[in-house]
């Protein structure tokens, strides 16, 4: 177990955005499903995408490494029946599991922690009524083009998986979404990876038209910087400094990019200039917003309405709890260690800002929590320690080192 003790500081200084794994995900699938050998770079060393490429791999992709990156291609399966392990990346999962069937391939998928118990039954009934023939997480069968109906309401992940699954597929089919669609940014993401493998998807009135096929734009594609990581530092220099992040798409069509909308609602000084923003320490009046489309966003904003006057309300935050924790609880519990008052009704979380004082938290072995918990606590009027910590490297992997740059004092305790 990792422990980390935090001693508060004051922050300056620049670093570069950590990749994007919300992009290198669908890239790395997509550079498999093209049957080109295309160059990834800047994919970065989380956790999350390697369960993704070591996936690719188990179902026949040749990988060799490169600086920062890798070369991929896809090639024959040696086994008939394949295990293939998504740890605990739910991206992972959800985005192969309709490949899989899509390719045809007998495999059980299979992972670790809490992944298993995440929601896929939509998923899997879908694909079952469209060829597929999966019992539990042990896949067979094979899709074949046609509609796919599915509700748009509980995950984003889904729509991409048939997305990714009907590309591959010879001929048209069509997606048809049921009610409203939540995290649409996500969605965005895989459309603009798409059309940069020259995948042909056509928006209709209620979801989406896809014409099976590759005809990639490049042989050489580069991970942007992540918006969701880069909060967490943006937010360390509107709490208490002076902080610079760079290799950022500022017209990115990551939804994450809405923390510069919401660090300026919250009164920060923030300078957006070429591929860097910055943010400043400035005094903080509490905000209300919506996170339905930005739920990864939610406990940094939590943090920063603790350091905000008067209360932060966070609406759309439902689903939250079927994240890699129940991060409604994680956030409640955690402001709760640094002397903070924030209530759940149903509806909204409500953070009443206030001192901040240091404590012991856990990081209930969910990323997120264990990132938000460092930013909440260097700013303390005292230090903390946070327990569990290793798991920032599920996504952010460089997230320690990053805030030793900044002039943070961290010290990993084993």
């Amino acid at each position: 177990m990792e422990i980390f003790n935090i001693t508060p500081k004051t922050f300056s200084g620049e670093i570069i955005a950590p990749p994007a794994k919300s992009f290198a995900h669908r890239i790395l699938i997509c550079a498999f499903l093209s049957n080109k050998e295309i160059t990834v770079r800047n994919i970065g060393d989380s956790v999350d995408v390697f369960a993704t490429l070591s996936a690719l791999q188990t179902m026949g992709a040749q990988v060799e490494k490169i600086d920062g990156g890798v070369k991929i291609k896809k090639t024959q399966i040696s086994s008939d029946k394949l295990i293939i392990n998504c740890f605990e990346s739910g991206s992972t999962l959800r985005f192969l599991l309709p490949v899989a069937c899509a390719l045809g391939l007998k495999a059980e998928f299979t992972g670790k922690g809490k992944l298993l118990e995440r929601p896929v039954k939509e998923l899997v009934d879908v694909l079952n009524r469209n060829g597929a023939k999966i019992s539990g997480l042990l896949v067979d069968g094979k899709l074949s083009c046609g509609v796919y109906e599915i509700a748009g309401n509980i995950s984003s992940q889904y729509i991409t998986g048939l997305m990714l699954a009907l590309s591959v597929i010879d001929g048209e089919s069509e997606i048809i979404i049921k009610g409203e669609t939540v995290s649409q940014p996500y969605i965005d993401i895989t459309l603009s990876v798409l059309n940069d493998f020259g995948v042909k998807v056509t928006k209709t009135e209620n979801g989406y038209k896809i014409v099976g096929g590759y005809n990639p734009k490049t042989n050489d594609i580069t991970v942007e910087g992540d918006w969701s990581g880069s909060a967490f530092p943006l937010s360390l220099g509107a709490i208490n400094g002076n902080v610079t992040v760079s290799g950022l798409n500022l017209s990115s069509v990551q939804g994450d990019r809405k923390i510069i909308d919401i660090l300026k609602s919250f009164g920060a000084t923030v300078i957006e200039n070429g591929d860097k923003v910055t943010v400043k320490k400035s005094n903080l009046k509490g905000i209300e917003t919506n996170v339905e489309n930005v739920p990864d966003l939610s406990q940094v904003i939590a943090v920063l309405g603790a350091y905000a006057s008067g209360e932060t309300k966070l609406y759309g935050v439902e689903r939250l709890k079927l994240k890699e924790s129940d991060r409604i609880q994680a956030i409640l519990s955690t402001l709760s260690v640094a002397g903070i008052k924030s209530t759940y009704d149903g509806e909204k979380i409500t953070v009443y800002g206030g001192k901040v004082r240091g404590g012991e938290f856990d990081g209930g072995k969910d990323h997120r929590t264990v990132m938000s918990a460092v930013v909440l606590a260097s700013g303390a009027e005292n230090g903390s320690k946070i327990i569990d910590a290793k798991y920032y490297e599920k996504s952010y992997p460089t997230f320690v080192s990053d805030y030793k740059k900044l002039g943070g004092e961290i010290d990993v305790e084993i």
